[in-house]
């Protein structure tokens, strides 16, 4: 054997086992506006959730695409699509069989919002069922306020459109009486509605966030994600992009 034909031997080698050991497949993510975990700032795509999802990519050599689409439509592809996930969403029980889990990747804390004449005091999550709540279609936070028994719930597709929904008269068919959404972001959405200050009126719960990924997922890409993340827990780098978007959203 010559030596230029043994050295594309080698090359072919160990091109051969870089493919092996690599994901084959490319991954989708998709994922909705919801800073400071995701969202999309001059066109770019950013977020605490976002740059964790992307490093473990990077690091476990998974190319990766991703759309930013309705909560709702991410939530249902993330089921039916091959290689596909979404981020970021709450790992609850109802849940655990239609998905792949990869995580915590954030913690989000879920707040109550009302009109800054909204007098009654909230005490515990069940106080709310007097209420109706304006929510987010396939949002996590609908399963757990009917797990505690909150039952008049008003989802719409855009979180944008519930603050108004606040200052409609209240016989309207679309007026709610609270808003349920993310502690960050709900400043944010309520400020692009154009509506005047709302009142905190309860903050329910504080919810571990993951990445969520189709069961037909490649099991070896799950697997390199998972390790992708730990090594970054280990290294402390997921700790220093969480608190580096904590500084930028202070409560």
């Amino acid at each position: 054997m010559t030596t230029i034909s043994r050295s594309m031997l080698v090359r072919t080698m160990l091109v051969a086992g870089a493919l092996a050991a690599a994901p084959a497949a490319a991954l989708t993510l998709l994922t909705e506006e919801n800073p400071p975990f995701n969202y999309t700032e001059k066109g770019k795509l950013i977020g605490a959730a976002t740059e964790i999802v992307l490093d473990m990519a990077t690091r476990a050599s998974v190319p990766v695409k991703t759309d930013v689409v309705p909560w709702d439509r991410a939530y249902v592809r993330a089921q039916g699509e091959r290689d596909t996930c979404l981020f970021s969403t709450a790992r609850l029980e109802n849940r655990e069989r239609l998905f792949l889990w990869l995580g915590p990747i954030a913690t989000n804390v879920w707040a109550v919002y009302g009109k800054s004449d909204f007098a009654p005091t909230i005490r515990t999550v069940k106080d709310l069922s007097l209420y109706r709540i304006g929510t987010v279609l396939r949002d996590p936070k609908n399963d757990f306020l009917r797990d505690n028994a909150v039952t008049d719930l008003r989802p719409v597709r855009d979180d944008g459109l519930n603050p108004p929904r606040l200052f409609l008269p209240h016989d309207d068919p679309d007026h709610i009486d609270l808003w349920i959404t993310g502690l960050y972001s709900g400043r944010d959405t309520a400020k692009a509605a154009r509506v005047p200050q709302l009142k905190l009126v309860f903050v329910a719960n504080e919810e571990p966030m993951f990445l969520a990924c189709s069961p037909q997922t490649d099991r070896k890409i799950v697997k390199a994600l998972a390790d992708a993340l730990e090594s970054m827990k280990a290294d402390g780098s997921s700790k220093r992009i969480t608190a580096d978007y904590e500084k930028r959203f202070a409560r």
